[in-house]
C-alpha cells in the first residue's frame, strides 16, 4: 500500500512490511481486521535505495486506508471479501463465450451467479482476452442491454456493472439497470466515459493495461510495474474527479494480465497492497488467466480453477477488496472459509 508525495521533484511511495515487523509491540495494525499485521511502511523512491519507517511517522488520515474499510457510495459491505461475478454474453471469451446461448440462457446464468453469492454482477458484450477483436457498438449494446434489463427485472435488488470500454454502450446499460462501469481502459479508449459515468452518477471501476487487447501482450515493458501502474492509476482517479465523480464511487484494478508479463502479474499479486494507498477499493480479476496455466502448465482455462483460487487467497491476505470471477460458488465458499481464520 503506498502513498506518494512529493520530495522535490522525487516522488516518494510507500508500501506496508506485512512480513517484517518491528521490534516491539506499538504501534501494531490489522489490515481491514483480516489478521494481516504490519507497524511499518517501507518508503520508496525510483533509482534510489528504501527505507524503512514506522508507521507512526505517517498521518492517520494516510495510514487508515490499510486499516478502515473504505468509504464507498455503491451499496458494498466490505467488512468481508466482496466477489463479483463475469458473465460473458460473447461468443469468444477466452473461458466461458458461449457461442450457442440465447438471450434467455445467459440471463438464467446471470441469475445463478446472484443466488451462488456474488454482490456485483459483471456483464460484458466484447472479449478482451489477448488478440480479441474490437465489437462495433451497435453489437455490444445489443448483447448486453437486453440481459440487463431482464435480469434487473426478475432480482430488482442486483447491482450490475457493464464490462465495456465505450461511452455508448455504458449509457444504454446505465439506462437498462446497470449501476457501474467496469472499464479496462479506465475511460482512455473512449474519452467521453468520465462524462456519461458522471451524468448517471454510476460508480466506475478504473483498470490499468497496456497497448489494446489486440496488441497488450506483444513485449510489455515497464520501467518499474508497480510505481508505474501506481501512478497510472493516481492520474485517472484524479481526471475521474475532475469530470465529476465521486472518489466513493470509484474502484481501482492493476490489471492482471492486460500488458503484463508472467512476473509481472507476480509481483503484483505479491506487492498489491500498494495500492491501497490510492485510498479506492481495489479489485482484481486473475480468474482462470494464461499466467495460471504457466505456473501449474495448464493450457485449458478449464484446468486452472484451484490454481485461481489459491492465487485469489493471497491476494486476500494483502487486504483485496473485491475478487472478480468465473466460479462464484467456489470462490465464495473458500471465503468462508478463509474468513474462519482470520
Amino acid at each position: 500500500m503506498l502513498h506518494k508525495k512529493k520530495s522535490g521533484l522525487k516522488m516518494q511511495y510507500f508500501f506496508p512490511e506485512i512480513n517484517a515487523l518491528q521490534s516491539g509491540k506499538e504501534h501494531l495494525h490489522t489490515m481491514y481486521g483480516r489478521g494481516t499485521i504490519f507497524n511499518s511502511f517501507r518508503v520508496i523512491e525510483r533509482n534510489k535505495d528504501a527505507k524503512v519507517i514506522s508507521t507512526s511517522e505517517v498521518k492517520k488520515d494516510f495510514l487508515n486506508r490499510f486499516i478502515l474499510k473504505p468509504n464507498s457510495k455503491l451499496g458494498l459491505n466490505f467488512e468481508t471479501p466482496v466477489v463479483m461475478g463475469i458473465l460473458n454474453v460473447t461468443p469468444d471469451s477466452f473461458y466461458d463465450g458461449e457461442c450457442s446461448f440465447s438471450e434467455k440462457q445467459f440471463v438464467e446464468k446471470g441469475l445463478r451467479l446472484l443466488q451462488n453469492g456474488c454482490a456485483i454482477l459483471d456483464i460484458g458484450g466484447e472479449s478482451t482476452r489477448p488478440g480479441a477483436i474490437e465489437v462495433p457498438v451497435g453489437e455490444e449494446i445489443e448483447r448486453v442491454v437486453g440481459v440487463i434489463t431482464k435480469i434487473k427485472k426478475c432480482s430488482p435488488s442486483a447491482l450490475i456493472s457493464v464490462d465495456t470500454r465505450k461511452a455508448n454502450v455504458a449509457e444504454k446499460a446505465l439506462q437498462a439497470g446497470a449501476s457501474i462501469v467496469n472499464d479496462i481502459s479506465a475511460g482512455s479508449f473512449d474519452k467521453k466515459m468520465f462524462n456519461v459515468v458522471a451524468k448517471y452518477k454510476a460508480g466506475i471501476c478504473l483498470m490499468h493495461s497496456q497497448g489494446l487487447p489486440e496488441n497488450m501482450q506483444d513485449s510489455p515493458y515497464y520501467e518499474n510495474v508497480l510505481l508505474d501502474i501506481y501512478d497510472y492509476l493516481e492520474a485517472k482517479i484524479t481526471e475521474a474527479e475532475r469530470k465529476g465523480i465521486s472518489r466513493e464511487k470509484i474502484i481501482i484494478d492493476p490489471g492482471i494480465g492486460f500488458g503484463k508479463s508472467l512476473n509481472d502479474n507476480l509481483e503484483i499479486i505479491k506487492k498489491v497492497s500498494l495500492f491501497h494507498g490510492l485510498g479506492c477499493p481495489l479489485m482484481l480479476g486473475l480468474s482462470r488467466k494464461s499466467f495460471i496455466g504457466e505456473i501449474i502448465r495448464e493450457r485449458l482455462p478449464a484446468g486452472r480453477l484451484v490454481g485461481s483460487i489459491a492465487a485469489m487467497l493471497e491476494t486476500l491476505r494483502n487486504g483485496v477488496h473485491i475478487l472478480r470471477v468465473h466460479d462464484v460458488k467456489e470462490t465464495v465458499d473458500a471465503i468462508k472459509v478463509w474468513n474462519i481464520f482470520q
